[in-house]
C-alpha cells in the first residue's frame, strides 16, 4: 500500500534524526571515554613527573629511583592508584605508562618489551612526554593509551556518563521526530487544501482560491494558483462572451443578406442599387471579421511573415495622420503632429507597422468626441516611442490591464461600430511583439483620455 506524502516524509525524516543522534551518540561516547583516559594518563605523568623533578633534584642524577618510587609506595601503606597490581620484588605495571627511561636513554622502570637498565631505541621515545628542570631532559615517560584499564569507580562514572548521553539521545530524537510531525503537516496541509482546489477546478468550478499564509515555495505555489484561477475564470467568461459576439456579429448581416435573397427569390422585391449596397457592405462585415481572426490567429500562432528593416518612424506618423486628417476634420477632430526633431532609424515591418497605427488611429477617432485632440508623437530616449494619445473617452483602471486581450471591449453594451469585436488592439500587440517591440496603454481613467505607446529599439 502506498504510504501518503506525510507518512513518507515522517519517516524520512524520522531516519535522518536516528542516524544523526546514532552518529552523535558514538562520536560523544567516544570523545567522552577519550577524555577520560587522557585525564587518567595526565595524572599519572604528572604524579610520576613530580617525583622524578624532586628525586633528580635532590641527588643530581636518577640512579635508584626505582627504589626510591618503591620506598614511597610502601611508606603510603597504600597502592598507588596508578598502579595496576601490587609493586613485589618485581615492579608492576603503572596504568597507560609502559616506562621511565632517563636522559641517557636507559630504562628507569620496565617498559612493555625492555626490562630496567636496558637502553631504550631512539624511534620509541618519539610522542614520550618529556620531564625537564632547567631547559634538561633529564627523562622521558612513555605512554601507551591502549594499555590503560580504567577502574572500577572510572568504569561506573563512564556507565553513568553513558546513560546521560543516550537518554538525551533519545529525547533528542523524540524532539526530531515531533518536529518532523509538525513540519510535515505544515507542509502538507496548504497541499492537501490546493489538491483540493484542484479538484474543483478540474470539475468546472473555475475561480477556486486558496489562503495564503507564508511567502515560501508553497506560499508561490498558491499564489500561482490562484493568479491561474483567476485567469481561468476570466477566460471562461471571455469565451462565453466570445459565443454570444460571434454569434451576434456574424449572425446579424446573414440575417440580414438571407433576408434580401429570401424576398427576392419569393419575388417580393427585385433588388436594386441600393439593397444591393446593403448586402454588400454585410458581406464586407463578414470579411473584415474573418480576416481580423485569421491575421490575429497567424500573428499569435507564428504563421504571420514579418520582414524587418530600417524604417523612419516620424514618415509613418506623417503618412498616418494624412491619410485620417479628412476624417478628422468631419469629427471636428483636431490632429497635431509632435515628432523627434533628430533624425532616426528603427527596424520594423513597415506595412505592419502602418497597419497598427492605423489601427490605433481609428480607435482613437472612435473614442475622441468634437473638439477633441489626437496627437501623434515621437520620442528618443534609451529607446524609441512612438505614441497616438487622444482626449476622448479614456479607459477605467480595471479595464487597462485587459485591453489588449482577444475579444476585450470597454464598450460593454457593445454600441461601437458595427462588426468590432474587439479584436483589433489584440492584433495590434500581436503584430508589434512580432518585430520584437512592446506596446502598452496608460489612462487617467474614464474621461481623462489615453495613450497607446509603442517601444522599440533604434536600428
Amino acid at each position: 500500500m502506498k504510504k501518503s506524502l506525510k507518512t513518507r516524509l515522517i519517516l524520512t525524516y524520522a531516519a535522518v534524526a536516528l542516524v544523526t543522534v546514532l552518529a552523535a551518540l558514538l562520536v560523544v561516547r567516544f570523545r567522552s571515554s577519550q577524555s577520560l583516559r587522557n585525564l587518567v594518563i595526565d595524572q599519572q605523568v604528572e604524579e610520576l613527573s613530580v617525583m622524578v623533578e624532586d628525586y633528580y633534584t635532590a641527588k643530581q642524577s636518577l640512579d635508584g629511583f626505582v627504589y626510591y618510587y618503591l620506598a614511597s609506595i610502601l611508606r603510603t601503606g597504600e597502592e598507588s592508584p596508578f598502579i595496576k597490581q601490587p609493586w613485589g620484588s618485581d615492579p608492576g605495571e603503572i596504568r597507560g605508562i609502559s616506562g621511565l627511561v632517563n636522559g641517557e636513554g636507559v630504562t628507569l622502570l620496565p617498559t612493555q618489551n625492555l626490562p630496567v637498565g636496558v637502553v631504550v631505541p631512539e624511534a620509541w621515545l618519539e610522542g614520550a612526554r618529556q620531564v625537564e628542570i632547567d631547559g634538561k631532559v633529564i627523562a622521558w615517560v612513555l605512554i601507551d593509551e591502549k594499555s590503560l584499564e580504567l577502574s572500577r569507580s572510572e568504569e561506573i562514572f563512564m556507565e553513568r556518563v553513558n546513560l546521560a548521553i543516550a537518554i538525551a539521545a533519545g529525547a533528542g530524537f523524540l524532539a526530531a521526530v515531533l518536529m518532523g510531525t509538525v513540519l510535515a503537516s505544515g507542509i502538507i496541509k496548504p497541499i492537501r487544501k490546493l489538491t483540493e482546489a484542484s479538484e474543483k477546478v478540474a470539475h468546472g468550478a473555475l475561480g477556486q482560491q486558496v489562503e495564503v499564509r507564508s511567502g515560501d515555495e508553497i506560499g508561490r505555489l498558491g499564489e500561482s494558483f490562484n493568479q491561474m484561477s483567476t485567469d481561468l475564470a476570466r477566460a471562461d467568461s471571455e469565451r462565453k462572451r466570445l459565443t454570444a459576439d460571434i454569434t451576434h456579429d456574424l449572425s446579424t448581416p446573414l440575417q440580414i443578406i438571407s433576408g434580401y435573397l429570401e424576398m427576392y427569390e419569393n419575388g417580393d422585391i427585385n433588388l436594386n442599387a441600393q439593397q444591393l449596397g446593403i448586402i454588400k457592405t454585410e458581406l464586407e462585415n463578414l470579411r473584415r471579421l474573418v480576416g481580423d481572426l485569421t491575421v490575429l490567429t497567424q500573428a499569435e500562432g507564428g504563421g504571420l511573415e514579418i520582414l524587418l528593416s530600417p524604417v523612419e518612424p516620424n514618415h509613418l506618423l506623417e503618412q498616418v495622420a494624412q491619410a485620417y486628417l479628412p476624417i478628422a476634420n468631419q469629427q471636428r477632430v483636431d490632429l497635431r503632429l509632435e515628432l523627434e526633431e533628430t533624425p532616426l532609424l528603427i527596424n520594423a515591418d513597415e506595412g505592419r507597422m502602418l497597419q497598427v497605427l492605423k489601427n490605433l488611429m481609428e480607435n482613437s477617432l472612435r473614442h475622441t468626441p468634437p473638439g477633441g485632440v489626437i496627437t501623434l508623437a515621437s520620442k528618443i530616449g534609451s529607446q524609441v516611442e512612438l505614441s497616438i494619445t487622444d482626449t476622448g473617452d479614456g479607459i477605467a483602471p480595471e479595464d487597462l490591464p485587459l485591453i489588449f486581450d482577444r475579444f476585450y471591449q470597454t464598450d460593454k453594451a457593445r454600441t461601437g461600430l458595427k462588426g468590432k469585436m474587439g479584436l483589433g488592439l489584440a492584433i495590434c500587440k500581436a503584430l508589434i511583439e512580432l518585430q520584437g517591440a512592446s506596446i502598452r496603454a496608460e489612462s487617467q481613467g474614464l474621461g481623462q483620455g489615453a495613450s497607446i505607446i509603442i517601444t522599440t529599439q533604434r536600428a
